[in-house]
């Protein structure tokens, strides 16, 4: 784990190296599973539906395929893919969770705010055509 020196004018942050499996990049702010094929606590890919409690972090740099990089797993990060929807804004507070098949987060539908790892951190309106953008979330899954 890489834990950043504390300071005032911004909150600690905590990150893992991971490396990439999945066979293709990986963008920056994507969401990744830890991996359960030859499982080792390094190796993460696209999330999927058989592993989506797997959630291991956010991606904070651009990875290639089998190369090795830094997700974040705690607190405030401004750069996470997040989903709208065509019918329910994202209010900040909302749990997000990973998506089956993409690299995204969404607004989960059983948001009570009583559990999660992922927080949407600002609203994100509905649309008509739904897309992933880089938005602002907070992150509790240590």
């Amino acid at each position: 784990m890489i834990i950043n020196r504390l300071q005032r004018e911004e909150s600690d942050k905590i990150f893992t190296i991971v490396r990439n499996v999945a066979g293709a990049t990986m963008a920056v702010g994507s969401a990744v599973e830890w991996t359960t094929t030859s499982p080792d606590g390094v190796r993460v890919s696209q999330p999927t539906t058989g592993g989506l409690s797997l959630f291991a972090g956010v991606l904070v740099e651009a990875l290639t395929d089998s190369q090795y990089g830094k997700i974040q797993v705690h607190n405030y990060l401004a750069s996470a893919l997040v989903t709208n929807n065509t019918s329910v804004a994202i209010v900040a507070g909302d749990i997000l969770v990973p998506v089956n098949a993409a690299y995204h987060l969404a607004r989960s539908a059983a948001s009570t705010g009583t559990s999660g790892f992922i927080f949407a951190g600002e609203a994100v309106a509905t649309a008509t055509t739904p897309a992933a953008a880089l938005k602002k979330v907070f992150l509790k899954n240590l």
